[in-house]
């Protein structure tokens, strides 16, 4: 359990009575609160596989195949960033969608004086993908929260593919919508709860 925005006599008064623990973190803002979570969920799934090796199992898994997986690791480009390292920016141009194999990236958008993260994404995670899609600008900046190692799919790979191996496209395609999909569920999740 986590407690955000406390008063200072709240916190005085439950660290008093021995409320506050190991189980239950006090965190200065919402977005420390979420940080703490999203820490505690990605570390329970860290996987310590070769980075080959995972980055296969998991477009197999994704693509419905290894033959897909072998030919879309080779239309990528492997990246890797440092803590803080700016990704992409809000606004450039949408040409390319990133995997994230390893670390965690922000998603920030512009809050008017100072960015504000929205959310951050661990290994396993596909960012970008519709920009690549719509060619519309970022609607967000992905900045790197810890050393993280990314495959980028270019917009030109992305073209290749759909014009030269349509069963790749096709599946590609497929765990597109399923990505958006479940983003889709997750904020209207999100804006149930900020309904209440």
């Amino acid at each position: 359990m986590i407690f955000t925005r406390l008063t200072r006599d709240v916190e005085n008064a439950f660290r008093a009575a021995r409320f506050i623990s190991d189980h239950i973190i006090v965190a200065p803002n919402l977005d420390a609160a979420l940080e703490s979570c999203e820490n505690a969920i990605i570390k329970a799934h860290q996987t310590h596989d070769s980075e080959a090796g995972t980055l296969r199992e998991w477009f197999t898994e994704a693509l419905g195949g290894a033959e897909n997986a072998d030919q879309l690791i080779q239309h990528c480009k492997r990246i890797e960033v440092q803590p803080d390292e700016i990704i992409v920016r809000e606004g450039d141009p949408a040409n390319s969608m990133h995997f994230i194999l390893d670390g965690r990236v922000g998603i920030m958008v512009n809050g008017g004086s100072a960015p504000v993260r929205v959310r951050s994404l661990g290994p396993h995670t596909t960012i970008g993908e519709m920009g690549l899609i719509t060619r519309q600008p970022r609607s967000a900046t992905m900045q790197a929260e810890l050393v993280s190692v990314l495959y980028e799919l270019s917009a030109s790979s992305y073209e290749r593919i759909r014009r030269e191996n349509p069963g790749l496209s096709h599946a590609l395609m497929t765990y597109i919508i399923t990505v958006m999909a479940e983003r889709l569920s997750f904020a209207n999740r999100a804006i149930g709860v900020l309904q209440r």
